[in-house]
C-alpha cells in the first residue's frame, strides 16, 4: 500500500498552514511529523528488503500481505485489492504457488471456484522477521502511563484517519482498514 504513498520528504513544497521559522522563512514541522515521516520512508525500506529477501516481486509481496490479513480468498477478490485485470492476477497467483507461497483449494460450495491462501511457512517466515520489530515497539509503549498511551493512541489514530481520508480526496479505493481507538488501555 505504501508505495501510492508520496515520498514527500523529497518534496520542498508545504502547506500554507505550515508554521513558517521566523529567522529564515522556511517552513519547520513538528519533531513528530518528522520522525512521522521517516517510519513512512523506513516502511518502503523495509518491505524492499523483505520482498528481496522472499524473492517477491513488488506486486507478489502485496498480494502476500492481503492474503495474510484475509487468510483466504477469491482470485476475484484479490484482483480488486490489487488493482489489477483477471489475468494479471492469476500471473501472480501462479508465480506465489511456484515458490511455495500459496496453495489453491476447491471454493467449498462453488466448484467452479477456487480460494487462495498463503502457505503456513510462508506466513512463518514473514512474522518471524517481522515479530521482533511489532514486539519491541508494544514493548515501549507500554513504558508510558496509561494517560500518555492513550495520547500516543490518539495521534496515530488521527494520522490513520488523515491518510484514509487523504486517500479517498485522491480517488483510491477503500483500504479496508479502520481505525478504532482500544475500549480500555492494558497497562
Amino acid at each position: 500500500m505504501n508505495h501510492y504513498l508520496f515520498r514527500f520528504s523529497n518534496y520542498q513544497w508545504m502547506s500554507e498552514k505550515m508554521h513558517v521559522n521566523p529567522q529564515d522563512g522556511r517552513p519547520r514541522m513538528h519533531p513528530a511529523t518528522v520522525v512521522l515521516r521517516q517510519i513512512l520512508e523506513l516502511n518502503e525500506v523495509m518491505e524492499f528488503a523483505m520482498r528481496r529477501e522472499l524473492a517477491l516481486k513488488e506486486t507478489d509481496f502485496q498480494a502476500m500481505q492481503h492474503l495474510i490479513k484475509h487468510r483466504t480468498m477469491s482470485p476475484g477478490e484479490l484482483a480488486q485489492l490489487l488493482h489489477l485485470t483477471p489475468a494479471a492476477t492469476t500471473t501472480v497467483i501462479d508465480r506465489l504457488e511456484s515458490k511455495g507461497h500459496i496453495s489453491r483449494t476447491p471454493h467449498p460450495t462453488d466448484r467452479r471456484r477456487q480460494l487462495i491462501s498463503p502457505s503456513p511457512k510462508s506466513v512463518k517466515e514473514t512474522m518471524a522477521r517481522l515479530m521482533p520489530m511489532i514486539l519491541g515497539v508494544d514493548a515501549k509503549v507500554r513504558t508510558y502511563t496509561p494517560q500518555e498511551q492513550e495520547a500516543i493512541v490518539d495521534f496515530l489514530t488521527s494520522v490513520a484517519g488523515s491518510m484514509i481520508e487523504s486517500s479517498a480526496a485522491l480517488g483510491s479505493p477503500s483500504t479496508g482498514t479502520t481505525t478504532r481507538t482500544p475500549e480500555k488501555m492494558e497497562g
